[in-house]
């Protein structure tokens, strides 16, 4: 998920701490920042960050990347500029973080000393402005905003005025525009001022121990046990006793709020269960692209080896016997371990694991050592594999009639991934496979019957490629082409118009009207631009009756297609008469 690093590079982030004079408050920002980075690193580098720096105007230090090296040389760039203003960063985080839609869980982690600002770009300011005027257009941006996760570092001290009065004004901000946030700040030192037998109090108590490097790593590990721990699940595939093994999602599950069917009564918030259980196995190709609430990784749960005990010099190490497997006759499963264990034992005695010693009828095996992670046994690797060779989907319960499928993810990279996709609620989510609860193996299927799904159409619904406009470039690129077949006509005149009325269809079908006056007006330019460097006269008469077309309200209809524009009046074939008039276009 996506992680916006937003530092305040107001002057007052130069002040030194008190009782801490090698510090200044922006220089604890930087190492928490690198602390930070230091634990998305040891998470494996899931995290996609970028680095914001705010003042009366916010700057886009480094867009998003896992490259944190670059992130941490962009930190130690960073310079103070002038007053600080909240509410510029706020804007500029909302078109930065837009790209990523509001599927994913964004994360804005601001670093600040909680200044106020001055002025009318002020938060108290902000909030008088705010006050009777929410649905003003100036603060339509706020509406994006709460799907943020806004985490606040606050660098203070509890004994400094001007940081308590902070705190409470940001605290308050939260409240009234009900942005999803958190203040994280230092414990108030203990007071030394009850002392017994201490008649005069220290009037300039010390803050060594309330704010310094040691307190902003400890908002760090708060800040990453709050927003981003991992959930960990159990997932059981089928009734073998081997197939159950502990996993991490990430990013983590948040609760769903099921709306009631029933008017008046509050929604439910639902959680997933803590077992996942794979229900059975469909093809890719049958699940298609349903709707889905969200998507997790599927990651082994890996115990960290601890460091430590003596080390052998040399290049023979003396490896620990593994311990004994013990079979209790009484369990269940004893035929089945009794037979795993055969097994391992016979695949261990390799060619290589053997001596011969000088006796002929002597054989010295080497029993391996205790095997490492990496060496293990793991479920996630199994059933990544076979779902990644099969082209296959496990369809799994997460919830009391709520289900999601996992399947193996590849991405631009080449980088192959279990993915898990939660569906929303209910049991008949996915239309064309029915209720999920019904559904069946093949091997049920009567003699001479043939299974009801996916439906076979004649013409594939999906067969024409679609139009995309998530972000801005793929919008540019399609009018780009255009306008290069525009400039190739009438050799392009086919081509031009088969893009053209492709742009024009979507833009119909999301209601982009005003892509088509924009389009008109671009049209209209390149005309008089090829006009002035001689281009030929169809091309722009061709030009000019696209841009009409578009403007035309009968041509609103999705329907309805941008026809060339036609030659009449030439020459016949045989005519013999030295003088024809000039070419003519009908309209």
């Amino acid at each position: 998920m996506p992680t916006l690093i937003a530092l305040d590079a107001s002057l007052s982030m130069l002040r030194p701490v008190p009782g801490r004079n090698e510090h200044t408050y922006q220089s604890l920002a930087t190492k928490g920042i690198q602390h930070l980075l230091d634990n998305f690193t040891a998470a494996g580098k899931m995290e996609h960050v970028a680095l914001l720096s705010y003042s009366t105007t916010a700057e886009l230090k480094v867009d998003f990347t896992r490259d944190y090296d670059q992130v941490r040389q962009a930190v130690k760039k960073v310079e103070p500029v002038d007053k600080a203003c909240l509410m510029s960063m706020l804007k500029a985080a909302v078109s930065i973080m837009s790209p990523w839609g509001n599927q994913n869980i964004l994360q804005v982690v601001i670093f600040t000393d909680c200044g106020l600002g001055f002025g009318n770009t002020s938060i108290t300011g902000f909030l008088e402005a705010y006050t009777g005027k929410e649905s003003e257009p100036e603060f339509s941006f706020l509406k994006t905003l709460a799907n943020y996760n806004l985490n606040f570092i606050c660098l203070g001290l509890h004994g400094d005025h001007y940081f308590t009065r902070g705190l409470a004004v940001y605290q308050q901000m939260l409240d009234k525009v009900s942005l999803k946030g958190q203040l994280f700040m230092t414990k108030p030192a203990k007071s030394s001022d009850a002392v017994e037998g201490n008649s005069n109090p220290n009037p300039n108590p010390s803050h060594k121990s309330e704010l310094g490097r040691t307190t902003v790593f400890e908002l760090i590990e708060r800040l990453c046990e709050a927003s981003y721990k991992s959930s960990e699940v159990t997932l059981k595939c089928c009734s073998y006793f081997r197939m159950e093994a502990p996993v991490l999602l990430w990013p983590p599950t948040a609760p769903y709020e099921q709306k009631s069917h029933i008017f008046g009564r509050e929604p439910t918030i639902r959680h997933t269960d803590q077992h996942i259980d794979v229900c059975g196995f469909l093809g890719l190709s049958d699940i298609g692209s349903p709707a889905t609430l969200s998507r997790h990784w599927v990651l082994p749960k890996v115990e960290r080896e601890k460091s430590g005990g003596s080390r052998r010099s040399g290049s023979l190490i003396a490896a620990a016997k593994p311990p004994k497997l013990n079979l209790d006759t009484s369990n269940p499963n004893y035929e089945l371990e009794k037979l795993e264990a055969d097994i391992k034992e016979f695949y261990a005695k390799d060619s290589k694991d053997t001596e011969e010693s000088g006796d002929d009828d002597v054989t010295i095996v080497l029993k391996p050592g205790p095997q490492t992670e990496q060496q293990k046994e793991n479920l996630c690797v199994l059933l990544h594999g076979a779902l990644k060779m099969e082209n296959m989907a496990a369809l799994v319960r997460v919830g009391d009639k709520w289900y999601g499928f996992i399947y193996a993810f590849t991405d631009s990279k080449k980088k192959s991934n279990l993915m898990l996709n939660i569906l929303p609620p209910g049991t008949n989510v996915i239309p064309w496979l029915g209720d999920l609860e019904l559904l069946g193996f093949p091997e049920d299927l009567a003699p001479g019957e043939t299974a009801s799904f996916p439906v076979r159409a004649d013409r594939r619904s999906y067969s024409q490629s679609s139009v995309v406009w998530i972000r801005q470039a793929s919008l540019q690129s399609d009018v780009q082409k255009v306008l290069r077949h525009a400039k190739k006509m009438p050799d392009k005149t086919q081509h031009f118009y088969k893009e053209l009325n492709r742009i024009r269809r979507a833009a119909l079908a999301l209601g982009f009207v005003e892509l088509l006056e924009a389009l008109a007006m671009l049209l209209e330019k390149e005309c008089a631009h090829l006009s002035l460097n001689g281009a030929s006269n169809e091309c722009t008469l061709q030009l000019q009756h696209a841009a009409t077309e578009l403007r035309k309200t009968s041509n609103r209809d999705i329907k309805s297609v941008i026809m060339p524009l036609q030659k009449v009046g030439a020459s016949d074939a045989g005519s013999t008469a030295g003088t024809a008039p000039a070419p003519a276009y009908m309209y």
